[in-house]
């Protein structure tokens, strides 16, 4: 948000998101985000934003890419003006991943800065009596268990359920948008979220239509 001093506010929440749609989040990217969060409908222009991060209109629009990209914005095209930016809310789960990862890793931390005991202590090889016994990484791969694939199950549930979607409603595409903007534009209207991976896996799953996207209205 900018107030009457002119300067970016991000709040501490979103400091602490490493990724969203598993895209790498960086400072750069989050001040745009809040910058162009600060207004109702933003529409300045590449020059502009470059003249408010110190940086060139080029790098200003690589910037702006790297949002559509996330998700984190939609690009409404005027041609011979300025484009019109529509801000998307951050999905809640991100943040609320982001914190219980940095929880787990705090957690994992804990017994290297503790003293040995027979508890936390690691096993030495000369305790082996048997050396004949295969090492861990010598076994076979460990079986996904039934919890795993239940998850993997619906995480293709969900890409599947979206690239129907996608399929459904390509004939609404315009503007030569491409694959990404109208994928995240559609997410957007049902308000749904991204789901990760969804290019490649349209991609895999659906070549002849995801061919469609490159060509031209």
């Amino acid at each position: 948000m900018i107030n009457e001093e002119q300067f970016v506010k991000v709040p501490m929440w979103i400091l602490k998101i490493s990724q969203v749609n598993g895209h790498k989040f960086t400072d750069s990217a989050k001040n745009l985000y809040c910058y162009l969060k600060g207004f109702d409908r933003a529409f300045p222009s590449y020059a502009k934003i470059g003249d408010v991060f110190g940086i060139t209109p080029r790098a200003a629009e690589e910037r702006v890419k790297k949002l559509l990209e996330m998700g984190l914005i939609i690009k409404d095209a005027r041609p011979g003006s300025s484009n019109v930016y529509q801000v998307v809310d951050i999905p809640q789960e991100e943040a609320r991943q982001e914190a219980k990862t940095q929880q787990e890793a705090t957690v994992k931390a804990v017994p290297d800065q503790l003293p040995p005991t027979e508890d936390n202590k690691q096993s030495s090889f000369d305790a082996l009596d048997d050396w004949d016994t295969p090492l861990p990484w010598e076994t076979e791969e460990t079986p996904v268990s039934s919890s795993e694939k239940v998850a993997n199950d619906n995480e293709e549930d969900v890409l599947e359920n979206f690239a129907s979607l996608i399929i459904k409603q390509k004939n609404t595409r315009t503007g030569g948008a491409s694959f990404i903007e109208f994928a995240t534009s559609l997410a957007y209207k049902h308000r749904l979220k991204l789901p990760n991976g969804i290019e490649a896996y349209f991609a895999k799953k659906h070549p002849k239509v995801y061919e469609d996207f490159d060509l031209p209205f």
